[in-house]
């Protein structure tokens, strides 16, 4: 390794530390995780409560849901976090300052990817000493093959990260950043839930209803959106280990690799046409 990329390196932990001891001290943090263990607790209780009253001895998948929903909520602070990142320093000068040091774009980019992936680990691993007790006070049972969903959950958050970084690097104020994540969001949501709620709308003709073309037209941007977005990689990639399907496993975790260095590298690539400053 020669001088240039030991300093890169350097530049990287630097920002790294920086931005993970700024998350780790803050208060977001922890009422996000509070959150998600208060939506998996109450996701649990429905399910005893199921089990209490048709006489069931037996419930499996019972961590399913609420291991989504933590990886979820996780995902989208991560993502609030990531996409407001750049463009706030950006906004405050702080991002001139460090480039007059040893910080490049390839590692300021590598830094803070590096701090929200770390973050999300730490809470991953209280997840799952909580996810351990509930296990314990509940008697339902991890499945088996719930790292392989804990892997693709890494993968997929990495996705979520690179892609909100890569907003926010050609965004020019933090307002703009978060418009254009919570636009993309909104549109995700809206496309799933849109189809399952005009589904359910009957049709009276085949030819010139509005329901049936706005039916259409939900169903082929749907068949879009679930390579697009990464939960539903993840909703994908939970189905596709509980069938055994691990062909399908793999191609959903390699394109969520391809995605993250796609969207890096074009993170790079905007902060040097774009610049430093405001």
């Amino acid at each position: 390794m020669n001088g240039n990329s030991r300093a890169r390196w350097r530049a990287v932990r630097l920002i790294q530390r920086r931005e993970l001891r700024t998350m780790l001290f803050g208060f977001g943090l922890y009422v996000v995780i509070a959150l998600g263990l208060m939506a998996a607790i109450l996701l649990l209780r429905n399910y005893l409560n199921f089990v209490q009253e048709s006489g069931l001895l037996v419930m499996s998948g019972a961590f399913n849901f609420p291991l989504f929903a933590v990886i979820f909520l996780a995902a989208i602070y991560l993502a609030v976090s990531s996409v407001t990142t750049i463009a706030r320093e950006r906004d405050q000068g702080t991002m001139e300052v460090l480039f007059y040091g040893p910080v490049d774009s390839i590692s300021y980019v590598l830094g803070k990817y590096l701090a929200q992936m770390a973050t999300y680990l730490f809470m991953l691993l209280v997840f799952a000493l909580c996810f351990g007790l509930f296990a314990g006070l509940t008697n339902f049972s991890f499945p088996g093959n719930v790292g392989w969903v804990v892997l693709l959950s890494i993968l997929v958050v990495s996705d979520v990260v690179a892609f909100s970084i890569f907003l926010s690097a050609q965004s020019s104020s933090v307002r703009t950043a978060l418009f254009l994540f919570l636009s993309i969001l909104l549109g995700l949501i809206l496309i799933q839930f849109g189809r399952e709620i005009l589904s359910a709308i009957p049709v009276t003709g085949r030819y010139y209803n509005p329901v049936l073309f706005m039916q259409n037209v939900l169903v082929n941007l749907n068949s879009v959106a679930r390579w697009v977005s990464p939960f539903s990689y993840l909703m994908q990639g939970m189905e596709a280990v509980r069938r055994g399907s691990m062909d399908m496993y793999a191609v959903l975790a390699a394109t969520s690799v391809l995605f993250s260095l796609l969207f890096l590298g074009l993170s790079v690539v905007l902060l040097e046409r774009k610049g430093v400053r405001r």
